[in-house]
């Protein structure tokens, strides 16, 4: 596999890595302030003009009359203090110069911070190779659960910079490409080193994980964490979102367990409550579905999963059809 960080995190977390070139960016800053500094040298013309105009050399005949005010007026408008004036537009183009620089910054930290907890992450999933290969399946899952989570920490974080930087030059705010919502676990994280710890912690957290019974008892477990983790979505979004958890067994009989959410990324929402022992995951499409696919993809094989809502009849028969026990209202095993 390429190491390069930003092919990392573009595996583990699509879209988050800044699409903004900072050398661009500050190039358009250099031009910007170039071209208030030719605003401001044509402001000084056009008031040598104007007191020209209006005052002329001795021996010369002022202009007078409603045309000659009409022109003073006009030339007065254009070197004065409204938001027309050329001055005006000299300091919005400075202001704007500033903003480029700030949002090339922010670019430029957030690459940084990203590829700290890209080139993390990769670690963590080369060791959960090698735990897997003695046994402990459960940190393959883990370790690109807590990478997710955590490059989608810092691209909200850059979202929200973003923003912050546009709305200081008072126009609106940079595109930034990272499209992720805040989440409440990593939103509090602002420098790669905390990512970086709180991504070692998550998954250390993982491996520390009591074993459930996986018989029938685990199956009763496994129907009650759906109601409860779905009793956990907030108000306001409980209508259309959707949760499900669903256990897998790895190569060596590791159990593991995944939450999943309908949610085009996997970013955990605020509200939404995890065990120390679970990931997460969402790839747009039913959280059932997309628990298998995670599973699937990391070496685990899944065998059954639970919701608080009913399931579709298409995800229901993919379920069947992969063998994994589905449990929802309305569905029968």
């Amino acid at each position: 596999m390429n190491s390069a960080p930003r092919q990392i995190a573009d595996e583990l977390a699509p879209g988050v890595w800044p699409g903004a070139d900072p050398r661009s960016l500050r190039e358009a800053a250099r031009r910007a302030r170039a071209l208030a500094e030719s605003v401001e040298r044509v402001t000084d013309v056009v008031v040598s003009a104007t007191a020209a105009y209006s005052s002329p050399a001795a021996g010369g005949a002022a202009v007078e009359g409603e045309f000659g005010d009409a022109v003073v007026d006009g030339l007065a408008e254009v070197t004065g203090a409204g938001p027309q004036s050329l001055p005006h537009v000299a300091e919005r183009l400075r202001a704007m110069a500033a903003s480029l620089d700030t949002y090339a910054d922010v670019v430029v930290e957030t690459e940084q911070q990203l590829t700290t907890i890209a080139l993390v992450a990769d670690r963590d999933r080369h060791r959960a190779e090698v735990f897997a290969e003695v046994g402990d399946d459960s940190w393959r899952v883990s370790a690109a659960s807590a990478g997710r989570l955590a490059l989608t920490a810092a691209g909200d974080d850059y979202t929200q910079r973003s923003e912050e930087a546009g709305q200081s030059a008072g126009g609106t705010p940079p595109a930034a490409t990272s499209g992720m919502m805040p989440f409440a676990p990593m939103g509090a994280m602002g420098g790669a080193g905390a990512m970086a710890a709180g991504l070692g912690a998550a998954v250390g957290a993982a491996a520390s994980g009591a074993d459930r019974d996986t018989a029938g008892g685990d199956l009763t477990w496994l129907r009650r964490r759906a109601d409860a983790l779905q009793s956990t979505v907030p108000p306001t979004i409980a209508g259309w979102f959707r949760t499900a958890v669903g256990v897998g067994v790895g190569a060596r009989g590791r159990r593991v367990v995944v939450v999943g959410t309908n949610d085009p990324q996997p970013y955990q929402r605020a509200g939404l409550e995890l065990a120390d022992d679970e990931a997460l995951t969402a790839n747009g499409r039913a959280p059932e579905l997309a628990i298998v696919e995670h599973m699937t993809s990391s070496g685990i094989t899944p065998t059954a999963i639970a919701a608080a809502t009913p399931m579709d009849s298409a995800t229901v028969s993919a379920l069947r059809a992969a063998d994994v026990v589905a449990m929802a209202p309305g569905s029968q095993r």
